[in-house]
Formats: structure tokens, C-alpha cells, sequence
């Protein structure tokens, strides 16, 4: 098949976030690392896998790019929209993801004719796939849900290949590993009833009424601290200050990661940790075990008290 002329290019592309030390101005607060995507090591890993390795990525990251504007069209997710302005609002939206979806499933038939496929990272780290030398640039129709969409599709990717990402980024690992947590449950006379982890983490709850969601909770918050310590690891690499005890998640900034400070300056790192942000987490509890962790020490801490019922 010979490539045709242009480009596949998505309207709604984001400009993707760098994963380089920010600089403010004198006293301002600065921004010190941000959390890579998974996928952004795997494709780095890709420049030297095989073709049939580049073609299955393609064919996955393709295959949840139209599901993922698909979705976008479905009715029920627009249930409830009953005023004027979301009416016009929802047909201007769905006026460009129709032709949006139409170039992704042109792009889809290519894949499987296509005599080269290559996947790459552009200068605005933003992912490349060239099918026979046509350009696709990838943008997800909601950049708040593409963090969780890149650490599934990595995940799935790396449960088939042997992944090839930079091993020096813990922050990549660490989101592709959330599901290897191991804990139990703890119950005793003095104290609430508890999950807790095998390297110390522990969640309290007011009772054990539906023990699975809590768990799921607790494992989500450790998923979110071992991610969250990989990045803290990462900008303390280049000299940069954390103050253990000033740790807190500050806000979201939009993009699907949330700004955690880390020292009285105000500077911060950002980081996807939606079940920290989701939950009331004791920070101080938290930092005492990122402080311990990073220096090689065990430690119990309890960064889910039983305040309330949950």
C-alpha cells in the first residue's frame, strides 16, 4: 500500500506534558519533575523491538483510540443534557468526532496492509505512529482519563512482550505495577479494622460492611504512594529539596495528574494519584513512610485512619 498524502492528525491533540525540571521565577514555586506516561517508556523501548512488536502496539493503542471516541457518541453519556446550551454544546462535539473517529478507523484498515509501522515519541513527547510513512498523532478525546488509559494499555502491552523501558524511571515501573501489592487483613480487639500491606502501608476502617471495596481503596492509595515515592526519587536525583513532613496534594492540574508540594518554597512534582486526591489520606502518616522507604528503612504507617465511616 502507498501511503496517502497528509496526515492523520486529531483536532483535539494536547500538548503533553515534559518530564524536565521547570523554571520560575526568583521565590515563585517551581515545578520539579512530572510523571511520565507508561506508554512514553514503552515506545522508547519500541525503536528497538521487532516489527511484529510495533505492529501489536499500534494495533492496541488504534484499537482504544476508537473505542475511546466511540464512547464519546454514545447516548447515555449524555443523558440528563436537557437545556439549549448543552444541546448545542453535544452537537458541536459530536460534529468533530465523527470525522475524527472516520480518519481513526481509516487509519485502523491501513494498519493491517501496511508494509511499515513505527511508533515513536515526537519532540513535544507526544506519541507518533507512522504507518508506511503517515503520521498519526495520538490525542485522547478526554485528557483527564488519559492517564489511566495509558497505564492500562502499557500494562496490557507489557503482559505480552518483554517491555524494554528506560529501568533507571521508577515512576514508569511503579505505574505498571500497582496490581502486585500484598497485604491482609488485620483485626484485633484495640485497634479499628485494618488492610495493610507487606512493606507497611495501612488503611483503618470504621467496620468490615463491604471488606472487598475497601480493600480495592486501600490497594488503590498504596498503588498511588509507591507511584508517588518513584517521582519524589526522581526529582530528589537532580539535588532538589523534599521536606518530607510538608508533603500534600495541592490540586488537580487538568491534565489527569494532581500537584503534590513537597518542601515550605511550594515547589511541587506532578503525578497521577487519583485515589490520594480521592481520599482523606493522613499526609504526615505518608511522608514519614516516603522519607523511610527512600532510605531503605521499614516502617508502619497508617494513612487511612478510621476518622469516619467509610
Amino acid at each position: 500500500m502507498r501511503p496517502a498524502s497528509g496526515a492523520w492528525l486529531l483536532a483535539l491533540a494536547f500538548a503533553a506534558l515534559p518530564m524536565t525540571w521547570a523554571t520560575a521565577a526568583d521565590g515563585d514555586p517551581r515545578r520539579l519533575y512530572v510523571q511520565p506516561s507508561p506508554l512514553a517508556g514503552v515506545v522508547a523501548g519500541l525503536a528497538e523491538a521487532s516489527a511484529a512488536a510495533r505492529f501489536d502496539f499500534a494495533q492496541l493503542l488504534l484499537d482504544a483510540l476508537v473505542a475511546a471516541y466511540e464512547s464519546e457518541l454514545d447516548p447515555p453519556a449524555f443523558e440528563g443534557r436537557r437545556g439549549a446550551v448543552d444541546r448545542r454544546k453535544l452537537a458541536r462535539w459530536q460534529q468533530a468526532t465523527f470525522p475524527l473517529l472516520a480518519e481513526l478507523r481509516h487509519a485502523q484498515a491501513a494498519l493491517y496492509v501496511a508494509s511499515n509501522v513505527e511508533v515513536r515519541m515526537d519532540r513535544h513527547n507526544q506519541i507518533l505512529v507512522l504507518i508506511d510513512g503517515r503520521p498519526l498523532w495520538v490525542a485522547w478525546p478526554r485528557i483527564t482519563a488519559q492517564p489511566g488509559l495509558e497505564r492500562e494499555l502499557a500494562a496490557e502491552f507489557c503482559r505480552n512482550h518483554d517491555c524494554a523501558f528506560d529501568r533507571k524511571d521508577g515512576s514508569v515501573r511503579a505505574a505498571l505495577q500497582p496490581a502486585g501489592v500484598r497485604g491482609h487483613w488485620a483485626l484485633s480487639q484495640r485497634h479499628p479494622p485494618a488492610w495493610e500491606t507487606a512493606d507497611g502501608l495501612r488503611c483503618e476502617f470504621a467496620d468490615l460492611a463491604d471488606r472487598g471495596a475497601k480493600e480495592a481503596t486501600c490497594r488503590a492509595i498504596v498503588a498511588d504512594l509507591h507511584a508517588l515515592g518513584a517521582v519524589l526519587r526522581e526529582a530528589s536525583r537532580g539535588g532538589e529539596r523534599v521536606q518530607w513532613e510538608r508533603l500534600s496534594l495541592q490540586a488537580d492540574t487538568g491534565a489527569g495528574q494532581h500537584r503534590v508540594t513537597v518542601n515550605e518554597r511550594g515547589d511541587y512534582v506532578q503525578a497521577a494519584v487519583p485515589a490520594l486526591a480521592a481520599n482523606p489520606v493522613d499526609w504526615n502518616a505518608a511522608g514519614r513512610w516516603l522519607q523511610a522507604r527512600g532510605q531503605g528503612r521499614p516502617m508502619t504507617a497508617t494513612v487511612l485512619p478510621a476518622t469516619r465511616r467509610r
